[in-house]
């Protein structure tokens, strides 16, 4: 299994206790990593995720030139990390010989075996990816193409490198960033879902269980209710894609899982911007509490709407 990330020197810590999750979830597989770093990340940052790799695994860096980058960037990318668009590069930087990678962003925890998502396959198309946990701007206007379509998140990434290869979709990407900067509204994943569009499949969202999930009204769950909260009640992985476990005001259900993986690691003691203490205990329990309290919350909200719609209803007579 070809597993791709990106990093510079700020996400080091978050990347490393997203390996060790998904080494100690997926100890069946012999895991190859390819991280596409620049020259932010330092020696001793290298040698500290190499200890996190077990020695049944690899791991390989990538040096790309910011500047390199930048020059592509027409779009503002002062909210957005450059190495967000090291993703679009994949194909050429990594060996012809990776024919297939799962790519993972670095605010990730894996908390089950990957082998069923790694064995999807991609006959002729480009990608499998999991639904977005927003609309993201009103995609289908601002891309201008049928809302039909879908749009994806670009955290967790099934890509067929050989297709994309061979229909040069690299350069395809860098030039739709020159030549629509005013579209680009979520940079990276803008450019993917754009490109994309025509060859790629959705996955269960199990895959990439976003934190939008587990505070959005019912109504805004994805394909059938049942199987939609079932998944994220249950998540092979966890994606903290707005509020991170290690910030003050992170209300995510599931943040403590951050923390019971990072405590297993060198950064244990490392605060990383965290302004709160975690002790690690078994979290089974506590994930079921905070996936009911999440539940609760979410039906509490249709609840209250439905009154309102009753009131509504009833004063208006």
């Amino acid at each position: 299994m070809d597993i791709v990330s990106c990093t510079d020197t700020n996400f080091v810590i978050p990347l490393g206790v997203m390996i060790h999750s998904l080494c100690v979830n997926n100890e069946r597989e012999k895991l190859h990593f390819h991280i596409i770093i620049d020259d932010s990340v330092t020696d001793q940052q290298k040698d500290e995720l190499r200890t996190v790799v077990s020695v049944a695994d690899d791991i390989k860096f990538y040096l790309v030139d910011i500047e390199s980058i930048r020059q592509y960037l027409v779009v503002k990318v002062e909210n957005f990390p450059v190495p967000i668009y090291y993703r679009l590069l994949m194909a050429k930087i990594l060996p012809d010989p990776i024919h297939t990678v799962l790519y993972l962003d670095a605010d990730i925890i894996v908390r089950h075996d990957l082998t069923e998502l790694w064995n999807t396959p991609l006959d002729n198309v480009s990608v499998a990816a999991i639904p977005n946990q927003s609309d993201c701007g009103q995609y289908w206007d601002r891309l201008d193409y049928p809302k039909e379509i879908g749009y994806f998140n670009s955290g967790v990434l099934l890509l067929n490198l050989d297709y994309i290869r061979s229909n040069n979709l690299t350069d395809v990407f860098i030039n739709y960033i020159k030549d629509n900067p005013q579209r680009l509204l979520c940079p990276d994943q803008d450019v993917l879902n754009y490109v994309l569009k025509d060859c790629k499949i959705m996955l269960p969202v199990r895959y990439n269980s976003q934190e939008g999930f587990y505070r959005d009204p019912p109504e805004k769950t994805i394909g059938d209710k049942q199987t939609f909260e079932s998944d994220i009640s249950d998540p092979y992985i966890v994606h903290y894609t707005k509020e991170k476990p290690w910030m003050a005001n992170c209300s995510h259900p599931l943040k403590n899982l951050y923390y019971y993986y990072k405590a297993d690691t060198i950064w244990a003691n490392n605060s990383f911007m965290e302004h709160f203490k975690y002790k690690k205990t078994d979290t089974s329990f506590g994930i079921r509490v905070k996936l009911y309290i999440a539940k609760m919350m979410r039906l509490l909200y249709s609840q209250k709407k439905d009154i309102i719609r009753y009131k509504e209803i009833h004063l208006n007579r």
